[in-house]
């Protein structure tokens, strides 16, 4: 491997370079050369401005975080104006870490609540006028257009150490790593990945407070959110939920619920709880209904 080889990034680069990041390192990279040219020399400006343009075009940007400053600072239109669509400013604190997943999540914009009729069918009181969680059709469009941004494949360990806001993390599959040192995390998919890049993404964007949620708290949602996944990551095909209940030796029944995309059957998420049909816990009956 050569000297570039080792600092060209990929998921930044070729048909993954994103137009306004470019357009604005290239910005940067000429001010910083302008700014050369009248304090120090003319030769220095042009070779500052060369190698800011060599930097961009092998690493796909300039300055550090720029993916995600760029969605967050650029105007509206400018965004619009490359295919992006712009990421609100934080305004969202969700509930405190030993919050359940579902309502971190509706807290978050992530979930929004969907009122069920007197007609469910299994005559839950909660199901009553009660507000079961369903993915917020906002946070769905975000998630997708972040998605964008993610190169198809297995994630590298950059993109995981941002989503996961530790430096620690080693990968040791295309969908397993070693976190912080001893944990180890394991995807169903590189698809399920993808989706947790995204999700990081939008929620460094709009959630005050996400930079503190440590790992095992972020991997814990980014499965549950998972499992109201409407679209397939790789091929946008719609994800269903198959049910089966299994019932091992001296335990109690088990009902497992995996979310799999119905096109490409790729695997994004699975849960399995104690208790069988009007026995199992609520949030479930919420995902699988």
């Amino acid at each position: 491997m050569s000297v570039v080889d080792s600092f060209r990034q990929p998921e930044y680069t070729g048909e993954n370079r994103c137009g306004p990041c470019t357009a604005v390192n290239l910005l940067l990279a000429a001010g910083l050369s302008v700014a050369a040219w009248l304090l120090l020399a003319p030769w220095v400006a042009v070779g500052a401005f060369a190698g800011g343009a060599a930097t961009i075009y092998v690493r796909g940007y300039l300055v550090p975080g720029t993916p995600a400053l760029t969605k967050r600072y650029l105007p509206a239109p400018v965004l619009r104006a490359f295919g992006k669509e712009p990421l609100s400013d934080r305004t969202v604190r969700p509930v405190g870490e030993d919050a359940p997943s579902e309502r971190w999540l509706v807290a978050a914009g992530a979930l929004s609540g969907t009122e069920r009729g007197d007609g469910d069918e299994r005559g839950n009181a909660a199901s009553n006028g009660a507000q079961f969680p369903a993915l917020a059709d906002r946070f769905a469009e975000r998630w997708d257009s972040a998605l964008g941004d993610v190169p198809a494949g297995a994630p590298s360990e950059t993109a995981l150490r941002d989503a996961l806001g530790t430096e620690d993390v080693s990968k040791h599959a295309d969908t397993a790593a070693v976190v912080d040192g001893s944990q180890s995390a394991r995807w169903l998919s590189t698809a399920a990945m993808r989706a947790d890049v995204a999700a990081a993404r939008v929620f460094a964007a709009t959630v005050e407070g996400w930079e503190e949620v440590p790992p095992d708290r972020r991997l814990g949602l980014f499965r549950d959110l998972r499992l109201f996944s409407n679209a397939c990551p790789d091929c946008g095909g719609e994800v269903e939920l198959e049910e089966r209940t299994v019932d091992p030796c001296c335990e109690r029944p088990h009902t497992l619920l995996e979310a799999r995309c119905s096109a490409c059957e790729t695997s994004l998420a699975d849960e399995a709880v104690v208790g069988v049909d009007g026995d199992v816990p609520a949030r479930i009956r919420a995902i699988r209904d």
